[in-house]
């Protein structure tokens, strides 16, 4: 019996993970990442392939090597990402506690985590854990209801620039249709120009550059908890966060220019 017909991919669950059976029981999951395809069994290495059938496959052979589920193995600890969620966790605010985004610690990455949840912001929802990436799933809440589950940035964002989020509906057993341009109006008075927070958040694109100046050299030298301390400014919630977004995506862009002109 070759490995296709051994394995079967079931639908995936609010995570965007895919449970895997092999020979009939059950192996592992596989999911999707950026790109490229994970295989897991609980308890072992995570092996990342090219697709999805690749990775079940995977499975197949862990599972003839004798491979079986066990205890899940912890995150490894020592990775920067560990580190700065650890840190955060006891020392920032508890909003912040679980925003910092589920991959590597750039500031890239990090402004695109600002962007999204500013935008987020302004169709009403609140982001429950750290922003993913653009094509997981993103656990949040829905202002004008208080739903709460998983949807794609990618979708939230619209297709090709054009700012559209999709569905219309938002989701099942929102508010009707019509009724969400007032909702989202409403919220809208929420939002400030100007940081009045007691931490204050950078609003202005020399504010922006200092502090990604700071959580920069504080990763680059190995400082989890400098560049914890300073990413709580960028990524905790403010009423100024559409301005906040603004400007360090400006200021990130000008650090970038000015790398590559020098």
């Amino acid at each position: 019996m070759n490995q296709q017909q051994r394995y079967v991919i079931g639908k995936r669950d609010e995570r965007g993970y895919y449970s895997v059976a092999v020979d009939g029981a059950p192996a592992g999951t596989v999911h999707r990442r950026h790109g490229s395809w994970y295989a897991v069994i609980p308890g072992h290495p995570m092996q990342r392939c090219a697709d999805r059938d690749q990775a079940a496959a995977h499975l197949v052979a862990l599972v003839d090597q004798g491979a079986r589920p066990t205890v899940p193995a912890p995150a490894p600890a020592h990775s920067p990402a560990a580190r700065m969620r650890a840190i955060v966790g006891m020392r920032a605010t508890r909003t912040y506690a679980y925003l910092l985004p589920d991959l590597r610690p750039t500031l890239p990455n990090f402004v695109r985590a600002v962007e999204a949840m500013a935008r987020l912001a302004q169709l009403g929802w609140v982001p429950l854990e750290g922003y993913p990436g653009a094509d997981q799933p993103w656990l949040m809440e829905c202002r004008l209801c208080g739903w709460k589950g998983r949807r794609f940035w990618s979708h939230l964002r619209g297709r090709n620039g054009n700012g559209v989020p999709r569905p219309i509906t938002r989701h099942p057993g929102c508010i009707p249709v019509k009724e969400h341009h007032l909702a989202l109006i409403n919220l809208s008075a929420e939002r400030q120009y100007e940081c009045r927070c007691e931490f204050t958040h950078p609003t202005s694109v020399e504010q922006a550059q200092a502090v990604l100046g700071v959580i920069e050299d504080a990763l680059n030298a190995g400082a989890a908890m400098g560049a914890a301390i300073h990413t709580r400014g960028i990524l905790e919630p403010c009423p100024a966060s559409s301005r906040r977004a603004l400007v360090l995506r400006d200021a990130l862009n000008r650090r970038i220019n000015r790398r590559k002109n020098s």
